[in-house]
């Protein structure tokens, strides 16, 4: 249902946009920007997606921020208990349009961010805590006025502690650590951006 979903909204921007001029990019100095997020685009929808404001001091360079949460729940088999998942992330981070071609534009963002979640099934309770900082680099069309279109790609550092425990034995925490450095794919982005 959200592969059929992301296509059909596929579909109508691209039939939508085909006989209109673009808009102009709005990358001077106090534009301001709401944007909604989709962490990468295997999960399309909006449990796992993010608020954010964008706000730009000068041309071609601002700021941005950004609250994501995601929450899953799940039954791993038929008569199994129902297992949760929640996760809350906060993001901040400048940007710079680097350069424009008619309404697109290329832009990088240094950025850095925390996000803790925790899982809950009848026998083990999970929790984790991650950072990450680095660099976006990404591409901005703008297809109606004050309505653009965003995708990006993060390289950068994350951090993951994840700590394990059983609910049943008593002081059963076991921790683990994990860090990536490269392309990481769960910081990619597609974000639709309203400016006022």
């Amino acid at each position: 249902m959200k592969k059929l979903l992301a296509l059909l909204f596929a579909f109508v921007v691209f039939f939508a946009t085909t006989n209109l001029f673009a808009a102009e990019p709005q990358t001077k100095q106090d534009s301001k920007a709401l944007f909604f997020g989709l962490n990468g685009l295997s999960n399309l929808g909006i449990d796992d997606g993010y608020l954010g404001l964008q706000y730009l001091f000068q041309d071609d360079m601002g700021v941005w921020g950004s609250l994501g949460f995601n929450t899953k729940t799940y039954k791993p088999y038929e008569n199994a208990d129902e297992d949760s998942y929640t996760n809350l992330e906060f993001g901040v981070g400048l940007i710079y349009y680097a350069f424009q071609k008619g309404s697109v534009a290329a832009w990088v963002s240094p950025e850095l961010g925390i996000g803790i979640g925790s899982a809950d099934t009848k026998s083990t309770k999970i929790t984790d805590n991650s950072f990450w900082a680095g660099v976006s680099l990404g591409a901005e069309w703008w297809a109606f006025d004050g309505v653009s279109l965003s995708a990006s790609v993060f390289l950068g550092y994350e951090n993951l502690t994840t700590t394990t425990e059983a609910k049943s034995v008593p002081n059963s925490e076991i921790k683990s650590k994990e860090n990536t450095f490269g392309i990481l794919p769960g910081q990619g982005k597609f974000q639709i951006l309203f400016y006022f």
